[in-house]
């Protein structure tokens, strides 16, 4: 099995487009990544987050927030303001950063925002399979505040390898969270990645996030990973506590989501292209999945990316890149 330091070691980052958003009192920042992961940290202030499941998270200072791809979260003064649209002003700052502001009145929080990819071997993305966003205080965690903080110093003054050594810190910003969340739970605090350990499930995972479309079986996953059908699934099943088909779908699933929000490909060919054959049992269970069936996932991305205040992306990938 892969131990922490194994992860570690084969753990790459990379971050880019970092902003300073200030909410107000009267603004809401609403967030919906559509393929990649995001970082927010909480720099001063306190208010809440809320998570598309209805759970409520008090935030303040040194607060960290992920948001994984299809994630979504709501953060805010406090849970019963009214989420009317507000435009963001927009600024640039020094080192190719931008300050956004949501809302007209004093801010109640400030946040350092951006974009993180963490890989491990190129194999899979760490925060790919979180179910909801990841909300953690670092208030204690000196190993995470002073790398973070020095992360932000140089991103504001950029100088030559300045990317690099943002990336280096950023990684050992995460390495700091994922040993300081292990030791809180006392196992791996993403214990599905402890399957990368061994080689022939690794193989498997990566079959099936490389090529979802595929029509993949307990057999042919079982002779990538050089093993027999029931050998195959009791292995998948007792390294990542669910089956390999099961995990199969949600890949499936999750890829149809950002192909139905950033293309206007029809539902049966978004269905064709993440592996359904049928149209009728793809959007009965990507409704299972998201909530709404495609139809209806689409047309609230739609309404999202023309509502400032639920759809604005913070960090496009079209703004300026830290240099």
């Amino acid at each position: 099995m892969l131990t922490f330091d194994q992860l570690c070691r084969g753990l790459e980052v990379e971050i880019s487009a970092f902003a300073i958003c200030e909410v107000r009192y009267d603004g809401a920042f609403a967030l919906h990544e559509e393929t990649d992961s995001s970082i927010h940290y909480i720099l001063s202030g306190e208010g809440v987050a809320l998570q598309s499941s209805g759970e409520v998270s008090e935030v303040s200072p040194h607060t960290v927030i992920i948001v994984p791809p299809g994630g979504q979260l709501t953060i805010a003064h406090d849970a019963d303001q009214p989420r009317n649209p507000v435009e963001p002003q927009c600024e640039p700052l020094a080192g190719g950063w931008n300050l956004l502001t949501l809302g007209d009145e004093a801010p109640s929080l400030i946040l350092a925002c951006g974009y993180v990819h963490a890989r491990f071997m190129q194999i899979v993305e760490l925060f790919d399979f979180l179910r909801e966003p990841l909300i953690v205080s670092v208030a204690t965690d000196k190993s995470f505040q002073v790398p973070f903080q020095q992360l932000l110093d140089e991103l504001a003054e950029p100088k030559p390898g300045t990317r690099v050594l943002a990336e280096m810190l950023m990684k050992q910003c995460l390495i700091a969270l994922l040993r300081n969340q292990s030791e809180a739970t006392g196992e791996c605090f993403v214990p599905w990645l402890a399957a990368l350990g061994d080689p022939s499930l690794a193989k498997a995972i990566a079959a099936m996030m490389d090529a979802p479309q595929e029509s993949h079986t307990l057999e042919s996953l079982g002779e990538i990973a050089g093993m027999s059908r029931g050998a195959f699934a009791e292995h998948f099943k007792e390294a990542f506590g669910r089956t390999a088909i099961d995990c199969l779908k949600e890949i499936r699933l999750r890829r149809a989501a950002q192909l139905l929000s950033t293309t206007n490909k029809p539902v049966k060919s978004v269905a064709i292209q993440v592996g359904f054959e049928s149209r009728s049992y793809f959007s009965h269970a990507f409704k299972e999945f998201a909530g709404l069936n495609p139809a209806e996932f689409r047309a609230s991305r739609i309404a999202q990316t023309s509502n400032v205040a639920l759809g604005y992306d913070p960090y496009s990938k079209s703004s300026q890149r830290p240099r």
